[in-house]
């Protein structure tokens, strides 16, 4: 956690200069952060299942389509983006996890939940990152480093209003 804590501050420091919203959007940000992020899990859930579902159909068909498809999107994409793919599924299930533990501690309003919450998004942007690399995808990067930036603003805007747990 302590190396959680030093990439805060980091990222904190960078959005200080930053405009704020109305300190009654973040407020209320805040307050319901918990239910946000339980809509988040479950519709994540369903999209996981979905995209688990879709790559167990792609794999029992890729020898059938393989000069159709394959060829096209390994030209296009590099030869890593299947392994890329994977990747981003095991990491969408660890960030989907992480989200879930967050959600009693930011209904208590504990800064443990905007941690968690803040480790989420840390495995979603890596996630990000590591498909944008492995398939050579420089408009993956670039939308993964603007999501990453809208992501932070709005966890550092909701920030303050969390209580670190009394040790």
């Amino acid at each position: 956690m302590e190396t959680l804590h030093k990439i805060e501050d980091m990222v904190g420091g960078w959005l200080k200069p930053v405009p704020h919203l109305p300190a009654n959007w973040r407020k209320w940000l805040a307050e319901n952060a918990w239910w946000l992020t339980l809509v988040g899990v479950i519709l994540s859930i369903f999209g996981i299942f979905g995209l688990i579902s879709a790559l167990s159909l792609f794999s029992a068909t890729s020898g059938l389509y393989s000069t159709v498809i394959y060829a096209p999107v390994a030209q296009a994409h590099g030869s890593m983006w299947q392994v890329s793919i994977y990747i981003s599924v095991v990491l969408i299930i660890v960030s989907v996890i992480i989200e879930a533990m967050a959600i009693s501690p930011l209904k208590a309003m504990s800064k443990k939940g905007w941690d968690y919450l803040f480790l989420a998004f840390l495995v979603s942007v890596a996630s990000g990152v590591i498909g944008a690399v492995l398939n050579v995808d420089v408009i993956s990067l670039i939308s993964t480093a603007i999501g990453a930036a809208i992501g932070a603003y709005v966890l550092f805007e909701v920030r303050s209003h969390y209580k670190k747990d009394k040790a």
